[in-house]
């Protein structure tokens, strides 16, 4: 069975170099990039099954490669795998179409949640941070 193919987006080179050595046993890295417009052409060139996506110099470059991605590879999951703890981050996430969130310092099993979003799975970690930006939503 072939390995999902991922594409991971991050502004610093050795988180890259980290990520792709933890996933490589599960999932196939087939390419990384450290600046968002790259990264949006690389995904259409690639048509991979995940985009693993940091907000990486700003918040709001991160949304707008997120749109850009959604706009370019509808058919691609998005993940934005952050240090931001911040509800407000996830919340803005899930609107441009991400189907997670999951906080680099919080998040144990990478591979675990990756695979829940494969199967179609909207994931959040930690869940808290969810829940919060539902709640601000609904005031």
């Amino acid at each position: 069975m072939p390995r999902p193919r991922v594409l991971i987006g991050d502004s610093s080179r050795a988180m890259l170099a980290f990520l792709e050595i933890l996933l490589e046993p599960q999932f196939e890295v087939i390419a990384s990039e450290t600046e968002g417009e790259a990264l949006v052409l690389t995904a259409k060139n690639l048509n991979p099954d995940l985009v693993i996506l940091d907000f990486s110099l700003s918040f709001l470059e991160g949304l707008s490669v997120g749109r850009q991605l959604q706009e370019t590879v509808p058919s691609t999951k998005l993940v934005f795998f952050s240090s931001q703890e911040d509800p407000a981050y996830a919340a803005a996430a899930f609107e441009v179409g991400a189907m997670g969130y999951l906080v680099k310092q919080r998040t144990v099993d990478l591979g675990h949640y990756l695979g829940r979003v494969l199967r179609g799975e909207r994931v959040c970690c930690p869940d808290h941070i969810q829940k919060k930006a539902a709640n601000k939503k609904k005031k």
